[in-house]
Order: structure tokens, then sequence, then C-alpha cells
């Protein structure tokens, strides 16, 4: 308990400090008023910090005096209540030595980090465009989704096909998922997007790049997606297969009506994270002149000499992505929660 009041009292004293450096630092933000800021700053930093360490004190007292009374359950709770407000402190510390030293950052070099990343009169001018071209991203990662969970589906089934005379077609979809995994997804797009239209074949050569880039896109992610179905296939108890074909339903209407929506329902959120990677991933159709969101912002960011026009596309990319994330950790714990009610029913 002393080493949690030691700890705490460091980095509080640390943070309080930090807080006047990032005050300061706002000195041309803030003009006059910069005394001002920096005191008020530094009075809310130390309620936050210490406030806890002023309330965990008491209950330290009462546990070594319980201590020496013998009352070790007592005692026990006093400095479980201590520790509890010393490691408030500790977090609330440590949060705000992080944002201090970001705002310090920022402001580093009279501004000259926010001027390069966050310049805002560039933000103004170019987020119009640049949220314009973020709907080719969205577009080829939709259409490049379905296509490849169509195709990954189609790819995990003929990996599961039995019997020796199907070999061969279980080999091709292995191999298929195999070296497909291996390469990287920019490598595929330079790949299809630049060596198709040299081919000179009629229709093949002479598609749009965006088309290109989803082909692209949906070959990669297709063989990550036939892993995943064929994970969520075999997830079902072959005893339902079993149940199934007795009642006399044919293979193909237990794969759609039994196998195949109880797999889907496991795999929703790694289907959907996948979906989040193949989003990031249309930042990569830059590389063969599509002008999507990424080239959009570059172009500004060359003629400005100021790379503030990344910046929008990394909180865009953001914006659409953590949604999905916590999304995705929300359909995780449902599905735990279901198991562990099912496990206990049992």
């Amino acid at each position: 308990m002393r080493t949690h009041l030691i700890w705490a009292s460091v980095i509080a004293l640390l943070t309080a400090g930090l807080s006047l450096a990032a005050a300061s630092s706002l000195r041309n933000v803030f003009g006059n008023y910069t005394t001002v800021v920096r005191f008020a700053l530094l009075i809310a930093t130390l309620c936050v910090v210490f406030g806890p360490i002023v309330k965990g004190i008491g209950p330290a007292r009462a546990a070594k005096y319980l201590w020496e009374k013998q009352d070790i359950v007592a005692s026990r709770v006093q400095a479980d209540q201590a520790r509890h407000y010393f490691l408030r402190t500790i977090g609330f510390s440590g949060f705000l030595l992080f944002v201090y030293a970001l705002v310090i950052f920022v402001r580093a070099g009279d501004g000259a980090v926010q001027k390069t990343f966050l310049q805002w009169d560039l933000i103004e001018l170019s987020y119009v465009d640049i949220i314009k071209a973020l709907w080719i991203n969205v577009v080829i990662a939709v259409v490049a989704q379905i296509m490849s969970m169509i195709f990954g589906l189609v790819l995990a089934i003929g990996r599961l096909l039995p019997g020796r005379s199907l070999g061969p077609i279980r080999a091709l979809a292995v191999a298929y998922v195999d070296v497909f995994r291996a390469l990287p997804a920019i490598i595929v797009i330079y790949l299809i997007c630049f060596g198709l239209p040299l081919t000179g074949i009629p229709y093949l050569s002479q598609a749009s790049p965006i088309v290109y880039a989803v082909a692209a896109l949906t070959i990669t992610f297709s063989a990550y997606n036939a892993e995943l179905f064929r994970s969520g296939i075999e997830a079902v108890h072959e005893s339902q297969v079993s149940a199934a074909l007795s009642l006399g339903m044919t293979p193909f209407s237990v794969m759609r009506k039994v196998v195949l929506p109880q797999a889907f329902r496991n795999i929703t959120a790694p289907l959907l994270s996948y979906f989040i990677a193949l989003q990031k991933d249309t930042a990569l159709v830059n590389v063969v002149g599509i002008i999507d969101v990424f080239t959009q912002a570059k172009i500004f960011a060359s003629a400005y000499f100021n790379l503030s026009t990344i910046s929008v596309v990394c909180f865009l990319f953001i914006v659409l992505t953590i949604p999905q994330t916590r999304l995705v950790d929300a359909l995780l714990a449902r599905r735990d929660k279901r198991f562990s009610k099912s496990s206990g029913a049992k």
C-alpha cells in the first residue's frame, strides 16, 4: 500500500509539471491569457490527480490502526479501499500524461507539427473533395467484400468435398488459398490493374481500373474468407448433418438449410473484421492511378506542400472503422454470452 502511495504521488507530481509545460506550449493560442490558462490547468490537474490520494490517506491510516489492533479482516478492507484510490490517481495521471505529451508534441517548434499535419484552412479547403473521393473506396470495398464472400464460400466448399475422386478439386482450392494468402494485396493489385490491360485480350483488357481493383481485392480476400467459411462449416457438429441426411434431405439441402446458417452465425464477427481490413486496403489502389480518397489527399498535399489533407484521410478511416470494430466486439460478447448460457444449461 505504501508503494502504491509513493508511485501515485510521484506520477501525480510529474503530471502537474507536464500540465504547466503543455499550457506554456499553447501561449500563441491564448495570448495574454496564457498565465490564466496555465494556472487553471494546474489547479484542475492537481484536483484530478491528488484528489484520490487525499481520499485514500484516511483508509490507509485506518488500515494501519486496525492492523495494530489485530483486526485483520477490517484492516485488509480499508487497505484495499486505499489502494483503489491510489490506483485511480495512477490511472488518471497516465491518461493526462499522454494528453499533455501529445499537446506538447503538436505545439513543438512554435506549432510546426500542427501546421504540418493540422492546418485548418487547408483542411477546410479540401475536405469536401476528399469526402467525395472516399465514395470510390466505399464502392470498391463493398463490391469486393460481396464478391470475395461468394468466391470464398465456393472455395471453402470445394476444399471440404469428400472422396478421392474429388481430390484434385480439393488440392486446387488448397493451392489457391495458400498462394493468395501468401501474396501481399498491393502486388496482386499491381499485377491485375497493369497486367491485364497489357494482354490485349478483348473485353478483359478494356475494363475500368476500378473493376480491376475490385477483382484484385476479391482474389486476395476470397482466400481469407475461404478459410473463415471452412472453420465455420467445420464448427457445425457432424451429428446435425447425419440427422438431416437421415430425414431424407439431400446433401445440397443440408448444406443450405442446416450447415450454412449456423456457419454464418458463428463467423459473423470475424467476417466483419476481414471487411474492416478490406476497407483499409482499398487505399492501396492509389498505386495504379485510381483517384480514391488517398490519391485526392495527395494531390492537395503536393500542391500545398502540407500533409493536413492526409490527416483528413486518417480521420475518415477512423470514423468508418471504429464503429465497425465496436460492433465486432459486441457480436463476440453476445456470442460468448450465448455460449456460456448454453454450457450452463448443459
